[in-house]
């Protein structure tokens, strides 16, 4: 069997304010809200990496690739069913601003509310073993290709965006959002492995 999923869908505007760092925080760790998104299940658990991934936090570098590697790690660990994911300490000790990440939260936040109009529990096909291992197959290709491409400006972020949108159809319960997530990453496989092969050939 696959992990939990979440108890209820999420809107996206709740997925956003549980990304948000609390007002006295002056610096974002990952480890913070582990225990919060986890209980939520994996839809959220992917959302925070791949949505900081997409952000200009994104552009500093090692945060593609340590982004990446956690996406990786988490899909992996759906793959194998695993109700409580880990992550190595180093990945739990990610950081960031957290007055830059909350700005960033804010500013998304009426956008998500228009969006949430659109995302509806739909396609529950989605909930079916081998239609979640498929989209963790793709989630966790996704965070593989993210390190490479850090080196090739702004390649990084189509598997990012790819995660996102997936999450973001399983937090709230909508297949169809997912696989639309599964179209944009296959379009970043393309793109990227066409930018890596031309920088090795």
């Amino acid at each position: 069997m696959l992990g939990k999923t979440a108890e209820r869908s999420m809107t996206l505007y709740e997925l956003l304010g549980r990304m948000q760092p609390r007002a006295q925080q002056d610096v974002f760790h990952l480890a913070d809200f582990w225990s919060v998104l986890e209980k939520r299940g994996f839809g959220p658990m992917l959302a925070l990496p791949s949505f900081i991934a997409c952000t200009p936090i994104g552009a500093i570098p090692g945060v593609p690739s340590i982004t990446g590697v956690t996406i990786l790690l988490i899909s992996l660990q759906i793959l194998l069913g695993q109700r409580h994911p880990w992550l190595p300490e180093k990945v739990m000790e990610l950081q960031c601003d957290a007055d830059q990440l909350r700005s960033i939260v804010e500013k998304v936040k009426p956008y998500a509310v228009r969006i949430d109009r659109f995302l509806v529990p739909r396609c529950f096909f989605m909930r079916q073993t081998v239609f979640r291992s498929l989209i963790a197959l793709n989630c966790m290709l996704c965070g593989a290709v993210m390190m490479p491409l850090e080196f090739i400006p702004f390649m990084g972020l189509i598997p990012a965006f790819a995660v996102l949108i997936m999450a973001i159809g399983m937090a709230t319960d909508d297949g169809a959002v997912a696989l639309v997530g599964v179209s944009v990453s296959l379009l970043g496989f393309v793109l990227g492995f066409e930018q890596l092969s031309g920088i090795l050939s």
